[in-house]
């Protein structure tokens, strides 16, 4: 009787022991896990902390329950002024386009590098790209989403920067060669398609060389940058001034209503570009010729209107300058 109680202690005993050792175990990697879970988020706190990215978290209505110090550097905002409130960076006209990425949230899905003109505080405009994921509870269900913007407004300019030097002249800002060729296509299939008639005009800086080589070739570009500013002055929504090299230009004017309101436009041009030119001291006259071809008239390719045009300049020079001239078979 008393070693079948003996054997019990014992067998109590070392289950304590077992027991005691097992606590202080798991206490141990309780307290690592700990101690583990804290060094990673005052990693993430940190990172948050000092990250150059804006970070913003919001309820599923779009309230804010966090903003990093980058968010507030970023959009102008302080913590205190945000914090339980509507996200006011995204404009009205992006209100479509955040309610679509909401719905692709709200589905679980992430929505990796949108772009777009977000607003700040002052009311200016700056080009992000934004990262926004889920967050979920316990249960899974979606409960929030956590975005992460980074300012990509020197991407942009460069892009733009980039853009202007494949597409525009560098000396007058007008549209270039290139350009020209590709509104050209894209103004005839236009026309083709919907039956249309529109006008190339060839113009020509009357007597440029010789204000090039008596006044310097300074003077030379500063007509051609207040000649393009002339025209730009005159032009309707529906035309386009290209330069497409030295003093030669050419206007594409897409959907004009008659030959009358073409010969208008060429008409104001004229008066316009004989106007006195005052430059770096220098008083003086130039004029402009121009060649007019129509589309589909006087041709239906790029080089057969090209031609056209170009033939009609030829005349208007050969006829005394400071002249307009439509094509003609003849």
């Amino acid at each position: 009787m008393y070693v079948f109680h003996y054997y019990y202690l014992v067998i109590i005993f070392i289950l304590l022991v077992v027991a005691f050792l097992l606590g202080r175990y798991f206490k141990k990697k309780t307290d690592k896990l700990q101690t583990a879970l804290q060094a990673t988020n005052e990693q993430l706190s940190s990172i948050f902390t000092y990250t150059s990215d804006a970070i913003n978290i919001t309820t599923v209505d779009g309230v804010l329950t966090y903003i990093n110090p980058a968010f507030e550097q970023m959009y102008g905002w302080k913590k205190a002024e945000l914090i339980g409130k509507p996200l006011p960076i995204i404009p009205a006209a992006l209100h479509g386009e955040e309610q679509r990425v909401r719905d692709l949230l709200l589905t679980g899905n992430s929505v990796n590098h949108w772009e777009g003109s977000f607003l700040r505080k002052d009311g200016s405009f700056l080009d992000v790209e934004v990262t926004v994921s889920p967050l979920r509870d316990a249960a899974g269900t979606v409960n929030g989403f956590a975005a992460i913007t980074r300012d990509i407004s020197e991407k942009k300019q460069y892009e733009q920067k980039l853009i202007e030097l494949a597409f525009y002249d560098p000396l007058t800002g007008a549209a270039n060669r290139r350009s020209f060729y590709l509104r050209l296509a894209a103004a005839m299939e236009t026309a083709k398609e919907e039956n249309l008639r529109f006008a190339l005009l060839y113009l020509d800086c009357d007597r440029f060389k010789c204000v090039n080589d008596s006044m310097g070739h300074d003077v030379g570009d500063e007509l051609l940058k207040q000649f393009v500013a002339r025209i730009q002055a005159i032009l309707p929504a529906s035309a386009t001034l290209f330069r497409l090299g030295g003093d030669e230009f050419a206007i594409i004017y897409e959907r004009p209503s008659s030959d009358a309101e073409i010969t208008s436009l060429a008409d104001r041009l004229l008066a316009a570009l004989r106007e006195n030119w005052l430059i770096q001291g220098h008083s003086f006259e130039t004029t402009c010729s121009i060649g007019i071809s129509l589309f589909p008239q006087d041709g239906v390719s790029q080089t057969a209107l090209i031609s056209a045009a170009d033939h009609a300049l030829y005349e208007a020079k050969d006829g005394g300058r400071n002249l307009y001239r439509f094509y003609t078979n003849d």
